[in-house]
């Protein structure tokens, strides 16, 4: 019995070795880095919830012109392709996009070797006239610009291109917003924040509307258009605020947008929404009158917002 079970331990570890054996060689060559073997696609991305999902901010923005197209009733109207498409495209591609202009601080890290690899180009060889003009060290600039701006801005114009002409011209807005916002900060030391209500709030708002409601007559989008124009000035001034509490200028660009969202939805005989409105904007002023951060307040301003896009719908 014994020399049976030791027989049975023996072939029980011969197997196990063979087993270990064949999974050793399908395994990878250690020659081989984890970031070489990760690399199954020509385009590599990475997709994570920013921040806090409850604020303005470009998925919303587009939900804000879908709700103001009025077309989700019946539901048979709605393309919900294109709109699927369309909020990827305002949201995480644009995002993406956008995310270009705080330089090398707010992407992702990239390997030593991306970073390395440097971008022949000659005129911008030392010495030439644009690398004068330029000045710096372009080891770090013109790697990034090309392995994770072109790509982005490729497949921003991929999606655009089907989704037709118009989602073209504001996915090129993004992309002028983005470099002006990476000269700004390069050049001024700071991105100017009308840009980021811009492609936060406005264009995002814009474009899913004129996707979604292709009958609007001119007097129509201008209607919408003084809306999101209201909204771009209030984000404006959230982010002032936000960023510092005792900015008089955002308080005043808060406080101007929203009487003036206000006497909108008069002028568009929308009583019972203005009534909601009003109650949503009251923690607000609640807060900068006791001193609270405003942190806190942008689910409010998200709720208004949406609110609003309902009421003109």
């Amino acid at each position: 019995m014994a020399d049976s079970k030791e027989r049975t331990v023996s072939q029980v570890g011969a197997a196990t070795s063979k087993l270990t054996g064949w999974l050793h060689r399908l395994a990878a060559p250690a020659q081989l880095s984890p970031g070489e073997l990760t690399a199954s696609g020509l385009v590599n991305a990475q997709v994570w919830i920013d921040r806090a999902p409850w604020r303005p901010a470009g998925l919303w923005a587009g939900i804000a012109g879908l709700l103001a197209a009025g077309v989700l009733w019946p539901v048979a109207t709605v393309d919900w392709k294109t709109l699927a498409l369309a909020l990827v495209l305002v949201d995480v591609l644009w995002g993406s996009i956008w995310r270009l202009a705080g330089g090398r601080a707010v992407l992702l890290p990239l390997t030593a070797r991306s970073l390395s690899q440097r971008v022949w180009m000659p005129y911008l060889q030392s010495g030439s006239p644009a690398a004068r003009l330029f000045g710096g060290d372009h080891t770090d600039l013109w790697p990034i610009a090309f392995r994770v701006g072109v790509p982005a801005i490729l497949l921003a114009l991929a999606v655009s291109a089907v989704l037709g002409a118009d989602a073209l011209v504001f996915t090129g807005l993004v992309a002028l917003a983005a470099v002006l916002g990476w000269t700004a900060q390069r050049t001024l030391h700071g991105i100017p924040l009308l840009l980021l209500s811009l492609v936060s709030i406005g264009l995002p708002w814009l474009l899913v509307l004129r996707l979604v409601a292709t009958e609007l007559t001119d007097s129509d989008l201008l209607v919408h258009g003084i809306l999101v124009m209201l909204w771009v000035f209030h984000h404006w001034g959230e982010l002032r605020l936000r960023g510092d509490a005792g900015d008089w200028s955002g308080l005043a660009l808060l406080a101007a947008s929203e009487i003036a969202l206000c006497i909108y939805l008069v002028v568009v005989q929308a009583p019972l929404w203005l009534a909601i409105v009003v109650v949503l904007f009251l923690p607000t002023w609640l807060a900068v009158f006791r001193g609270y951060p405003l942190q806190g307040m942008r689910l409010f301003w998200l709720a208004a917002m949406l609110v609003s896009a309902l009421a003109v719908s």
